[in-house]
């Protein structure tokens, strides 16, 4: 039986309501969020493991540059380059249903390029996050990209209680760092862009609320499973089981 599950993540500055959007889509639509990367678990650790011998170059080449990455910053390297890996074998048996990355691989990428550390901007990175678009092209139906006015952005940061480096900054810092996330998006939304694929589905959270966006998400990526899944098989893709 032909697959029809929809895999996509959702994309955003802070306060543009990522989290809002995934848990209506998980509440009224049985969207199911995908499990992130923590290297705690005994059960993620084949996903590292088989990781790391792939990434030593790039982990060579941070260590030799200052300011290194951090260790939340190899996490994200090791989850865009292994948890596709993941989705797949969490995926194989099932033939329907919607799945969403709340902090996925382009939320990673974004996060690396904000970071601003002297490897990100290498040559070497550059061709290790031009594969990495390009494998995730092929694993993502869609990216929903949520963005707002910044003084709305800036008002819903403040009234959360979540920690972020916005909360309770001067409205020019705020302004700065808001603005520093979207360029971050912006240069991973261009590489993407440019591939073609996968659709971006783009949305402004003050004049759309969620519920309005989930129903119109829900009935695009319905319709367009099956392409997606033909698209897939077409490109030969394979779907290993974790070793």
């Amino acid at each position: 039986m032909p697959s029809e599950i929809s895999t996509f993540e959702i994309v955003g500055v802070a306060g543009s309501g990522k989290s809002t959007l995934a848990q209506v889509l998980r509440s009224q639509y049985g969207c199911e969020i995908a499990d992130s990367l923590h290297t705690r678990l005994p059960a993620h650790w084949p996903y590292v493991l088989h990781g790391l011998p792939g990434l030593a170059p790039l982990l060579a080449a941070s260590v030799r540059t200052r300011p290194p990455l951090s260790w939340d910053e190899l996490k994200f390297v090791l989850y865009t380059a292994e948890w596709h890996r993941y989705l797949r074998y969490e995926r194989d048996g099932r033939v329907s249903g919607m799945v969403v990355l709340d902090q996925g691989p382009v939320f990673a990428l974004a996060c690396l390029a904000w970071g601003r550390k002297p490897v990100t901007r290498s040559s070497r990175f550059a061709t290790w996050q031009q594969r990495m678009v390009e494998r995730w092209s092929l694993e993502l139906d869609a990216l929903v990209v949520l963005d707002a006015p910044d003084e709305t952005l800036l008002t819903r940061i403040d009234e959360r209680t979540q920690k972020h480096d916005v909360k309770g900054a001067e409205r020019a810092q705020g302004l700065e760092l808001v603005e520093r996330h979207r360029w971050a998006y912006g240069q991973v939304l261009r590489l993407i862009e440019d591939l073609g694929r996968p659709r971006l589905l783009r949305y402004d959270t003050a004049t759309m609320p969620a519920a309005a966006i989930a129903a119109e998400v829900a009935e695009t990526l319905a319709v367009g499973a099956r392409e997606s899944d033909e698209g897939r098989k077409m490109a030969g893709d394979v779907r290993p089981e974790p070793t």
